[in-house]
């Protein structure tokens, strides 16, 4: 069990270990979003249908919220998602509750 990050390159390394638990991983996703490389991570969690569905959707989340800090959020290419990431980002860019 890794220790709460403090910093945005602590998450990162916590997003990273595949040995972190998915509550770990997933409250690290919330802290890298501001970071490029975390950016891409997320984008290749929404992407993988291996990663939990849990952590699919978190990255879905984090990434809304970054791309709507850079202006990208309804733009961005989220074709290669998974159901679960693409719902919840159609949710971000103001569609349905995912589930619905």
């Amino acid at each position: 069990m890794h220790e709460i990050p403090k910093t945005a390159a602590d998450a990162l390394a916590i997003y990273r270990d595949r040995n972190a638990e998915d509550w770990e991983r997933d409250y690290a996703a919330t802290m890298i979003a501001g970071l490029d490389e975390g950016r891409a991570l997320l984008f290749a969690t929404a992407c993988n249908p291996q990663e939990d569905e849990m952590l699919q959707q978190r990255a879905a989340t984090c990434l809304a919220h970054a791309w709507a800090d850079s202006g990208e959020l309804m733009s961005a290419d989220i074709s290669g998602f998974t159901p679960v990431a693409r719902e919840e980002m159609e949710f971000q860019r103001g569609g349905p509750a995912p589930g619905r």
